[in-house]
């Protein structure tokens, strides 16, 4: 059996104490010396174990300050595992099944949104659907408005943690784009959110849908090509 190192020992055991609420958010940590000794580990290894903590979002670590245990949050996670995925989502298969990710990700909400979208949910929606129209010839603003038209259907079911989610996965993806197989396809996309938003405003999640099916398969398409 592979033997554990000293930090992940360290880190795993202050990690159990954090998530039972033995150290509680605003609690200071022991000093190094203190868990130097409390582990009968060198500094090297509270100090690689109390940057895991922070990489993971349950401690602060400020120079001049105690170290001090934090409340996780969903930016922070992601954040930490941007780089491996957006060198996964650069190669085709995994992108692919990214792609199909997302799909049974925004079908899903899109049924919600028709139930649960207001007035100035719709209004909003309009507004930006017209902003998407007036740039099919401009990539970046297309982007620009095409995931701010996606991000505002998520929005609609007041759930942050999964507004977060998806903009920060839809950001990986962008980031693996070439934009020249995707202008032409713009006005197409701008059509396929206009039946998607005609489905949200008569409040039909069937409707809604297919038009999301319909939109993300167009999307998928390209991404295989």
């Amino acid at each position: 059996m592979r033997k554990q190192k000293l930090s992940d020992a360290v880190a795993d055991e202050l990690e159990r104490l954090i998530v039972t609420k033995t150290l509680k958010e605003g609690d200071a940590l022991p000093s190094e010396r203190e868990l130097m000794s409390s582990f009968e580990v060198g500094r090297p290894s509270v100090r690689e174990a109390l940057m895991k903590l922070s990489q993971k979002g349950l401690v602060s670590i400020k120079s001049g300050e105690k170290t001090r245990v934090t409340r996780p949050k969903t930016e922070t996670v992601l954040s930490n595992i941007s780089g491996l995925a957006i060198g996964l989502l650069s190669q085709d298969e995994e992108r692919s099944q990214f792609e199909h990710l997302r799909q049974v990700l925004e079908v899903s909400v899109v049924r919600e949104a028709a139930r649960v979208r207001t007035l100035q949910d719709l209004e909003k929606l309009e507004a930006i659907l017209e902003r998407n129209r007036l740039c099919c010839e401009d990539y970046d603003s297309f982007v620009d408005t095409d995931i701010e038209f996606h991000l505002t259907i998520i929005s609609t079911l007041n759930n942050p943690m999964l507004t977060t989610l998806y903009n920060t996965l839809i950001s990986w993806l962008m980031k693996t784009r070439n934009s020249e197989d995707y202008v032409p396809f713009h006005k197409r996309n701008y059509e396929e959110h206009a039946a998607i938003f005609e489905a949200l405003k008569l409040g039909e999640a069937d409707k809604a849908e297919q038009a999301m099916k319909k939109h993300l398969n167009t999307v998928m398409r390209i991404e295989t090509n």
